[in-house]
């Protein structure tokens, strides 16, 4: 057995042992067994949970920036392209739409990628609705307003329905500030 697997092991067997799942003198016996006599089994044993975190964690950041980098470029792409824009459009619309799959089933495991993964999304459906006006009713600035805040609604409800708060108070400022607009011109 490899000694990547037997460290693999071992960190579970401790994880069971500081958890209470078996009795303590069934992870020792497991843990003396995979570390084949080795005294300094605790140790090695702490290390390689310290070693199993720490990957996972240079794994979730490296797909924490990927992501970050993936919304970054298609948001440029939206307003830097100028000939052939449907093919960004599409691409966003695309990234929305999976990221938003992906997110909802993040969800059940209560990672900390969904509420990133709805954030980015819906910067880029604002994003794509700039766009879409900017195309097609640029002439038309009530229009962006009705856009603006049909946004703000979006985000108001997706906040109030899934409990994420920076949602709701980013719909209700966004919806005041277009009220407050009205209101003083």
């Amino acid at each position: 057995m490899s000694l990547q697997r037997k460290q693999i092991i071992m960190n579970e067997i401790s994880f069971w042992k500081k958890n209470k799942l078996l009795p303590e003198h069934y992870c020792d016996f497991l843990l003396a067994l995979y570390a084949q006599g080795e005294n300094n089994g605790d140790e090695q044993t702490e290390n390689s949970s310290k070693a199993v975190l720490a990957k996972k964690q240079k794994t979730k950041v490296i797909l924490y920036t990927i992501v970050g980098l993936l919304t970054a470029i298609l948001l440029a792409s939206l307003f830097v392209a100028t000939t052939a824009i449907f093919i960004p459009i599409i691409l966003v619309a695309i990234a929305i739409l999976s990221f938003l799959y992906i997110a909802i089933k993040l969800v059940k495991n209560k990672s900390v990628m969904a509420p990133l993964l709805f954030v980015f999304s819906a910067l880029l459906l604002l994003a794509l609705s700039f766009k879409v006006w900017d195309i097609y009713f640029g002439d038309n600035p009530l229009l962006l307003i009705g856009l603006i805040f049909g946004n703000c609604l979006l985000w108001l409800f997706s906040g109030l329905l899934m409990k994420l708060v920076y949602f709701s108070i980013s719909g209700i400022l966004g919806i005041l500030i277009i009220i407050g607009y009205f209101i003083f011109n």
